[in-house]
């Protein structure tokens, strides 16, 4: 049975929200103010399946990728930006009141910049054991194939077209896999993980693949299979060697504005402690002005951190260690 629904607002998660009479119903891909005609999701009595737009919002705009909607990988690319950052800085008010605290919120920074610099290539079997290597679906276990991505930044290209291949030739294993590449100054730095154990033949048939797409570094599980030139990254003055699939921010532009803010409120302060420091980001930064001590779980970036900072000169002391945080 289809329903007329009217949406007050968007929820926390990007889906439209209408209030019924049995409580609020949450319409994925609808805007505020929009009438929606929608039907009931099986098993799920609090969401609606948006069939159409009966009167669509002013704010509506067409997605810029031709997978919105079925991808999960983005939830509002239908809206204008204007109202999409005022949501967003609405969500960070509203947390803030919940837990109580009063504090001045200011207006988003946009750090989109080139685009992500990192992403996560999911590979799986679909129906009739069709190969789809791409993005989960939207509230499923599915994989949606892509062949573009229009959020990535251009240091990425080649980087779906370089997991397909890599998908392909595991293809027989029969796993899921998950394929992490990085955009780095020498180039495509991929990880693979879920293949399981690879005999020799396919492991020197993935290191032609590493060759072929020009990728810098090509890893399984974190063990080198292929090495073309060193996955390096620029922060501040010091050039890291990342480990494979190391976290950073999604964007080198929301690095740069985290790395601003930090640096402004660090004032003159001589000692700084930087937990969950990473490969650096704030850390190498801090270390051309203060004496710093850096901390982390991760083992690989810890010792990502103290190569580079040895190899930088010009900072100040610098110490890092792995630890429990």
């Amino acid at each position: 049975m289809t329903e007329r629904l009217v949406i007050a607002r968007l929820g926390s998660r990007g889906d439209g929200v209408a209030e019924t009479r049995d409580g609020a119903v949450y319409v994925p891909y609808a805007l505020p103010g929009e009438v929606v005609e929608a039907e009931p999701v099986p098993g799920h009595p609090d969401r609606r399946h948006l069939l159409r737009v009966i009167e669509p919002s002013a704010e509506r705009i067409a997605p810029i990728c031709r997978h919105f909607g079925t991808c999960g990988g983005c939830a509002v690319q239908h809206w204008t930006r204007a109202r999409y950052q005022e949501w967003k800085r609405a969500l960070v008010i509203e947390a803030l009141a919940h837990a109580g605290i009063d504090a001045p919120v200011d207006a988003l920074i946009d750090a989109h910049g080139e685009g992500r610099r990192r992403a996560t290539f999911h590979a799986r079997r679909g129906t009739r054991d069709i190969l789809e290597v791409g993005f989960a679906a939207a509230r499923a276990h599915q994989v949606v194939g892509i062949d573009a991505c229009p959020v990535l930044s251009p240091a990425l290209d080649g980087a779906i077209a370089a997991a397909w291949a890599i998908a392909e030739e595991l293809k027989p294993t029969r796993k899921p896999l998950d394929i992490a590449v990085t955009a780095t100054e020498g180039g495509l730095d991929v990880d693979v993980r879920g293949s399981g154990p690879l005999d020799a033949v396919r492991t020197a048939n993935l290191a032609r693949l590493a060759e072929h797409h020009r990728l810098a570094r090509l890893t399984r599980h974190g063990e080198l299979i292929a090495l073309r030139a060193a996955p390096t990254l620029t922060i501040g003055r010091a050039r890291v060697t990342l480990p494979p699939a190391a976290f950073l921010q999604a964007t080198a532009a929301g690095e740069q504005e985290l790395a601003r803010l930090v640096l402004g409120h660090a004032g003159g302060a001589e000692h700084i402690a930087d937990l969950f420091c990473g490969v650096g980001p704030f850390a190498l930064r801090l270390a051309e002005r203060a004496r710093v001590w850096a901390a982390d779980n991760d083992g690989a970036a810890i010792a990502a951190l103290k190569s580079a900072a040895g190899a930088t000169p010009g900072l100040k002391p610098l110490e890092a260690e792995v630890r429990d945080l």
